[in-house]
């Protein structure tokens, strides 16, 4: 029988009873006799204009730039079961309300709460129109008091079809707890899960036939790091990917690693996400085949919603976020482990969701760079480039990249890869995990606070399994560090008793110490591996990539001190190198410059240059030779300086950091006969290092008989340098630029200029003058 919702809700005070369980959940209309559904109410949306929605995206991938797929448009509403819907009361005394909505043509809806508050024992429904009793269950989606979040926000899976229902069952004792204000109706034009197209529609839901699945022999090695990605849908209408990460504490906290251009790092965003884990077909397709361009058979079925976002940083492109719910255990989920080291590996691996579609993996067998975004200057990325078959689409984005260790060191922030590139364009971009690491600097912008709670300053751990680990078995482990040849390997093992050792450095040498130190013979990539024993001969092993090498002879150079008479015969190189920690900044410039002869300048990171191979190059006739680069990466830059003739009495000089020119434009007259004279002040601060060997001194002032001035520049620790004393005679003005040697002052303090006119008659202004370093 149907009666008002205020009557019902009245009476709700007096009368109680319990729902059916989650696992039970059904249409109350299966279990109960109820009004047809037909007879519901039904809120139609508005026509979409799938052509142009579709025109639109066209647009927007074609524009330079990153940015999450669209597959649905949404419909803003504001419908609550006081304005909408059929309040009806079941056998039992609960209360059921219930709507239809439809978006005509949609292949598929889901649904924004901005509002979601559902008491004990109550129960939300949503699913498709006309389901009958024996559908399967995977098509209802079902929510209760569990999903009440603090954000108070509820965004749903999608369902099948153009016309869904809209069902709440509450006990009548707590209907007045119930809090539902659905505000966004989300209409996909793109297609999830199979659902039908027509001729009219563009199959943007299917990825690239030159996709891997996951399936597929190539996933063989990466079965764990497969089940940490998921698909997510943002506020209902966007699509990327992401991954569940461990952390220090290895206690299963559901930190989800994204990328920033997915739009997720504001709270409304983050409490809209919904995860759909192990969205996989179910066997190979052959890249390449008809079939592998085409819809899959992917489950939709494990999914969760709401999270909390916890750091991001636009720099390095990453997002991390905290998932509301803790794992369910028929997703049988994995934390991968994540790789912070300041490297480019040999290779890696992707595993993603391109365009709306079932899971892919993409491995390359090639050295990865390290850049910037879109460019071969800069730290912040890793360049990827893609072995055949295989590649990434849009949707893509957030995927995690795996070093051959099977460990995150990044996530997709964009690129040229398609199944129609080649060569250098078969390639993305990813975020590095090492950048992230410490972000902007505060934890809203790092990763390292929250994927070492524990504070143990590692550099890597490894993966996280769903299935509880048993503590009586050993779990092996270890750490190494590497100073040239020599490797000194710390056992980070666990165990509940006493366990014994034994190492294989990939050399043909071992060990049975705990903590050994290892000097390998030549440079190289080692393939390390330790085994743990325990009292009761349990035994558990652990494997590690190792590289060492050794570092070349080579002459240092310090930021901004000049290295003067350098000589060198015809054909001999000289061989210098300066190391920069993670905070240098850049442009880095090399100089050679004076003298007699002819050099070339060869500049190589991490690795000895030479004529043949090299980071960059400057060849001019004579010595005056200069390489800039505008984003250094941290580590050795090793500088060849080699003699096309023989040289002699050259200079050569190494700067990093930004060049900035200070100035102080406030005019000063200058007292006449007045040996004390007048400074001008200019502070500096937030630079490091010191000032340049060939730091310019700019100085313009308004004077007659220059010849009774003196010009000083006085450092901060109170030390001077004369510019100009008593020169130039009865010349007027000095407008002039002076170069001076501050290699041993810091930047940082309050430089002075201090002007002095030392004879009676003639007068002036210090007009303005500047610093530059």
């Amino acid at each position: 029988m149907k009666r008002t919702m205020g009557l019902i809700i009245a009476a709700a005070m007096a009368w109680g009873t319990a729902v059916a369980a989650p696992g039970d959940a059904r249409p109350a209309a299966f279990e109960h006799r109820l009004p047809a559904e037909h007879t519901v109410e039904i809120r139609s949306m508005p026509r979409v204009d799938v052509a142009r929605l579709h025109a639109e995206d066209a647009r927007a991938a074609a524009r330079p730039g990153a940015a999450p797929v669209r597959f649905a448009t949404p419909h803003a509403v504001d419908i609550t079961p006081a304005n909408a819907g059929s309040w009806d009361e079941l056998p039992n005394g609960d209360l059921v309300w219930r709507l239809r909505l439809e978006s005509r043509g949609a292949l598929s809806l889901n649904f924004g709460f901005s509002e979601y508050v559902m008491p004990e024992g109550g129960r939300l429904l949503v699913y498709p129109a006309g389901l009958n009793r024996n559908a399967d269950p995977e098509l209802i989606r079902t929510f209760t008091s569990a999903d009440n979040k603090a954000h108070r926000q509820l965004w749903t899976p999608v369902v099948s079809g153009d016309v869904a229902v809209i069902e709440a069952v509450v006990p009548k004792a707590s209907a007045g707890e119930l809090k539902l204000r659905l505000t966004s109706v989300n209409h996909d034009y793109v297609g999830f899960d199979r659902l039908t197209r027509t001729s009219l529609l563009q199959p943007q839901g299917v990825s690239g036939s030159c996709n891997i699945d996951v399936v597929c022999p190539a996933g063989d090695g990466w079965r764990d790091q497969i089940r940490s990605v998921g698909a997510y849908s943002r506020q209902g209408t966007l699509w990327c990917s992401g991954s569940l990460v461990n952390n220090t504490a290895n206690d299963q906290r559901m930190l989800f690693l994204t990328a920033h251009h997915c739009g997720m790092s504001t709270a409304a965003n983050a409490a809209s996400i919904v995860v759909y884990w192990n969205y996989q077909n179910s066997t190979c397709r052959a890249p390449g085949s008809p079939a592998s361009g085409q819809d899959g058979d992917g489950s939709l079925a494990q999914n969760q919603t709401g999270s909390v976002a916890l750091a991001t940083s636009s720099t390095s492109d990453f997002t991390l976020l905290e998932l509301d719910a803790p794992a369910n255990p028929d997703f049988n989920l994995y934390w991968s482990g994540w790789d912070r080291r300041n490297t480019a590996p040999a290779g890696a691996t992707g595993i993603h969701h391109p365009r709306v579609a079932e899971k892919r993996i993409t491995h390359s067998s090639n050295p990865l760079r390290i850049s910037g975004y879109g460019t071969p200057t800069g730290s912040t990325h890793l360049h990827v480039f893609w072995d055949q078959p295989g590649t990434t689409e849009g949707g893509s984005s957030g995927s995690p990249l795996y070093n051959p260790d099977g460990r995150v060191i990044g996530q997709l922030h964009g690129g040229l890869a398609s199944c129609s590139t080649s060569g250098d364009d078969h390639s993305d971009y990813y975020g590095r995990v090492f950048t992230s690491w410490t972000g902007g600097g505060s934890d809203s912008t790092r990763l390292s606070n929250w994927l070492d709670p524990v504070g143990t300053g590692a550099e890597f751990i490894d993966g996280l399994d769903s299935t509880p680990v048993d503590p009586t078995l050993p779990v092996a482990g270890f750490t190494w560090v590497a100073d040239e040849l020599t490797v000194t390997f710390t056992d980070t093992s666990t165990d509940d008793g006493t366990l014994t050792h034994a190492w294989d450095f990939g050399d043909g040498n071992t060990s049975t110490a705990a903590n050994p130190v290892h000097a390998y013979a030549e440079d190289g990539t080692y393939s390390v591996t330790l085994t743990v024993t325990d009292d009761d001969d349990n035994t558990a092993s652990h494997t590690e990539s190792v590289t060492v090498a050794t570092v070349p002879d080579a002459i240092d150079l310090v930021d901004g001190v000049t290295l003067e008479g350098q000589s060198g015969a015809a054909g001999a190189g000289t061989l210098y190198r300066i190391v920069l920690d993670e905070n240098a900044t850049g442009p880095l410039v090399f100089r050679t410059y004076a003298g007699t002869g002819n050099v070339t300048l060869y500049v190589s990171h991490d690795a000895v240059p030479a004529p043949s191979s090299y980071d960059y190059r400057s060849m001019r006739p004579g010595n005056n030779e200069t390489v800039s680069i505008a984003s250094p990466q941290p580590g050795i830059y090793y500088v060849l300086v080699q003699g096309e003739t023989a040289y002699n009495g050259v200079k050569v000089v190494a700067t990093h950091g930004e060049v900035v020119t200070y100035t102080n434009s406030t005019a000063f007259p200058i007292p006449d006969n007045n040996a004390t004279g007048i400074e001008s002040p200019i502070t500096v601060s937030g630079r490091s290092g010191n000032a340049l060997a060939e730091t310019q001194v700019s100085v313009n002032i308004t004077h007659t008989w220059i010849g009774d001035l003196i010009v000083t520049l006085v450092a901060p620790d109170g030390t001077t340098t004369v510019l100009h004393n008593r020169t130039g005679g009865s010349a007027d003005d000095i407008v002039a630029t002076y170069t001076v040697n501050l290699a041993t002052k810091p930047k940082n303090g309050t430089w002075r200029l201090r002007v002095s006119d030392n004879a009676a008659q003639d007068t002036g202004t210090l007009n303005s003058w500047s610093i530059r370093f």
